[in-house]
């Protein structure tokens, strides 16, 4: 017994804008978890800061490159005033990175992004007490992840 044309035409579009529903929802939701964060802890949108000890002491935020930190200071004390006033360079010890762009965050050893790269942060990451921030003297971005970035 074969079902009448109109019938089953009907039944086809019903299943087929319930696939299409589904399919759109399911895309939705992949491009929502996709999405990056781009908040790093304690750290302003748009911004990559260094903290002079934990993520509860003074900051020295950026947003862009520095190619020299022996000129800034630690002047931030919204989440706490440890090291308030001395100096970012040679004394960072945690990092947090809150690019709305996605660039990655790159710390060198000298100043102009000299002797060599020491650690890395990917937009929407921290690190926090790692001792190679402590010698951190320069800072430059990136959108391109230059591999080993926390």
């Amino acid at each position: 017994m074969s079902m009448p044309i109109r019938a089953g035409w009907a039944r086809s579009r019903r299943t087929l804008a319930a696939a299409a529903g589904l399919a759109a929802a399911l895309a939705v939701g992949g491009v929502v978890t996709a999405s990056p964060a781009s908040a790093g802890t304690n750290c302003a949108g748009g911004y990559h800061c260094v903290f002079w000890s934990g993520f509860s002491s003074a900051r020295h935020s950026y947003f862009n490159g520095d190619s020299n930190f022996t000129n800034d200071t630690f002047n931030d004390t919204t989440y706490g005033s440890s090291g308030s006033g001395t100096t970012v360079n040679d004394n960072a010890y945690s990092a947090s990175n809150s690019s709305t762009g996605g660039y990655y965050s790159r710390y060198y050893l000298d100043i102009n992004s000299g002797g060599g790269m020491l650690f890395c942060v990917k937009p929407g990451s921290q690190v926090e007490y790692l001792a190679a921030a402590l010698s951190a003297s320069s800072l430059s971005l990136t959108t391109s992840n230059p591999g080993g970035c926390y």
